[in-house]
């Protein structure tokens, strides 16, 4: 099944401003963990954390991954014909996972326990905030990087589909 033209570069475009997004919300909390360990209030940066992650990070993780989807689905990609989708989607799938099973329920408690005392966090305590949204944005890097080049290695031999050589005979400047 292919999408026409039109919706394709619809769904695309959904696909690229949700991406682009959770790295910008995963780049502010990359901040507030760099000024967390800095020792800012973590009665301050905690509370604006879980919101960002609940807010910004988890819906638009989900738009990513739900457009990424549809975009292996409905395109000549395939989720599992090249090597870089397939990755691609692997690297959604666990930073999505991992926003909310992990990070929002994490900064959730973390926003309350901070906010109902008056107990400091250790810098440990604080190192978190700052590795998870580090290692994140790195992996996001990838996904941008490999959504760019495209590099043309299959996964598995599909008959009759070929690779666009160019954007130009594709219709595309960028799938997934």
């Amino acid at each position: 099944m292919t999408l026409p033209q039109p919706w394709r570069k619809l769904l695309l475009t959904v696909h690229v401003a949700a991406s682009v997004g959770v790295l910008g919300a995963d780049l502010a909390l990359l901040t507030l963990g760099i000024a967390s360990v800095g020792g800012a209030d973590a009665m301050t940066v905690y509370p604006a954390a879980r919101l960002i992650a609940a807010r910004l990070v988890a819906p638009l993780a989900l738009a990513a991954l739900v457009t990424g989807l549809a975009l292996g689905l409905l395109t000549q990609w395939g989720l599992f014909t090249y090597w870089w989708v397939t990755i691609k989607l692997a690297i959604v799938v666990v930073l999505t996972g991992a926003v909310l099973f992990v990070l929002v329920p994490a900064l959730g408690t973390t926003a309350e326990a901070v906010t109902a005392t008056t107990t400091e966090l250790s810098p440990a305590e604080r190192l978190p905030l700052l590795i998870a949204p580090a290692a994140a944005s790195a992996l996001l890097v990838v996904a941008i990087l490999l959504a760019v080049f495209k590099p043309g290695w299959r996964l598995r031999s599909s008959k009759g589909q070929k690779r666009p050589h160019s954007a130009a005979q594709s219709g595309a400047g960028h799938d997934g």
